[in-house]
């Protein structure tokens, strides 16, 4: 008799284990292939709200300010390499229900604003909820990043990729830890995003370098419009 319950209690704890394994590879497909799609249009389509009515129209960014709010909207940032078209917008903070899951990219609010001396660094998913880092491993050498505020545009060039532990916050630092060559007075931009996929374990760091500022009255930069094309 106890041999037979034994073994009715292990069927059915393999069946939960294959049910919670079907509900978990359901979840997956759900969130690659429907939500983040989803998610992914959404995200652009508010970035371009800023960016395609008339000036008069025209949705503004908020200044950069200290203790700007978890989640307003500062800055967008294009990254040709994640598709000629792509776009987001930059919400302060790094507050996931705010800021990651809704915005997409996050300020971290202990870095500083674009342009600045030092460190301007942000984070955003890999996986889920647009994913707008999912391609963050493909940067290289040669490849641009532009940022747009409401008076300046600032054009940053790849540096270096890193994969680091969670503790090693540093790598946000003015002068961060790990870039070659990292000085003391340089403009930098850091992005950085969960690794591997669908994990928490590390994270993938990539690194750039500020090479130009220009004022919006001037236009979009040249060098812009030529990889959008």
């Amino acid at each position: 008799m106890a041999t037979k319950k034994s073994a009715t209690l292990l069927q059915v704890l393999g069946e939960l284990l294959i049910t919670a394994g079907l509900v978990l590879m359901l979840y997956v497909v759900w969130q690659v292939y429907v939500n983040d799609p989803i998610q992914n249009n959404n995200q652009q389509k508010q970035s371009i709200e800023y960016s395609t009515k008339s000036e008069i129209e025209k949705k503004r960014f908020v200044e950069m300010r200290p203790n700007l709010k978890q989640g307003a909207v500062f800055a967008k940032i294009y990254v040709p390499r994640f598709g000629k078209n792509y776009e987001r917008l930059i919400g302060q903070g790094t507050f996931q229900k705010t800021t990651l899951n809704v915005i997409g990219v996050g300020h971290y609010v202990s870095s500083e604003w674009p342009g600045e001396v030092g460190n301007f660094a942000l984070a955003a998913h890999r996986t889920s909820h647009g994913a707008p880092f999912a391609n963050i491993d493909t940067l290289k050498s040669g490849d641009r990043v532009w940022i747009e505020t409401n008076d300046k545009w600032f054009t940053y060039e790849y540096r270096q990729t890193a994969i680091v532990d969670p503790t090693q916050v540093g790598v946000i630092n003015d002068v961060p830890d790990g870039l070659e060559n990292a000085i003391e007075g340089g403009h930098y931009l850091t992005m950085t995003s969960c690794h591997p996929k669908w994990s928490n374990k590390q994270r993938i760091v990539v690194w750039m370098s500020l090479i130009q500022t220009i004022d919006k009255n001037q236009g979009k930069p040249v060098a812009l419009i030529e990889a959008q094309k």
